[in-house]
């Protein structure tokens, strides 16, 4: 009976976890769908299965609770929603600044994003830091969509929310 070294059962179980570590660091697209809406997850993101109101879907980072990406529907037009933002947002919140306001396309239509910035909510003193927020409405089959993103740092919204509404507005389908 021959010896075998112990140096070659080492080198295949360490090939093999080699290859197991490689294959689960890989993304797959993966895809969320209900009755509604069908969208790809963003890469490090989830469905958030907890309903908090009427939305249709909200997606939150894997790692994280905040920020938040809400789906919703709603009758009012899309332009009543960015201006209602627009014109209601300062009076609440003094530091409020658009940080920009462009047409996109979501699910083949022309719609709308405002990106905003201000300070956060308890802020009373006006000296805390800016927290961006993003609004995209579109309008489909006589039916206004909403995705919203909750508030975050503008290193965080930049890093994470503004990809991840990427992802969504280039795959998101109205049923």
């Amino acid at each position: 009976m021959k010896n075998e070294s112990p140096w070659k059962f080492i080198l295949i179980v360490g090939l093999i976890s080699i290859i197991v570590i490689i294959s689960g660091c890989t993304t797959s697209e993966r895809n969320y769908e209900n009755d509604l809406v069908s969208f790809t997850v963003p890469q490090n993101w989830s469905v958030d299965k907890t309903k908090f109101s009427d939305e249709l879907a909200s997606l939150r980072p894997m790692y994280a609770n905040y920020p938040i990406i809400y789906i919703h529907s709603t009758d009012l037009q899309p332009t009543e929603i960015i201006d209602g933002y627009v014109s209601n947002y300062p009076t609440e919140y003094p530091r409020f600044q658009v940080v920009a306001r462009e047409p996109v396309e979501v699910n083949g239509v022309e719609g709308e994003k405002l990106v905003f910035k201000n300070t956060g909510q308890g802020d009373v003193l006006l000296i805390g830091p800016d927290f961006y927020s993003a609004v995209v409405v579109f309008k489909e089959n006589n039916q206004t969509y909403i995705i919203s993103s909750t508030e975050s740092m503008e290193h965080t919204y930049y890093s994470q929310v503004e990809p991840a509404l990427d992802v969504l507005l280039n795959s998101i389908k109205i049923k």
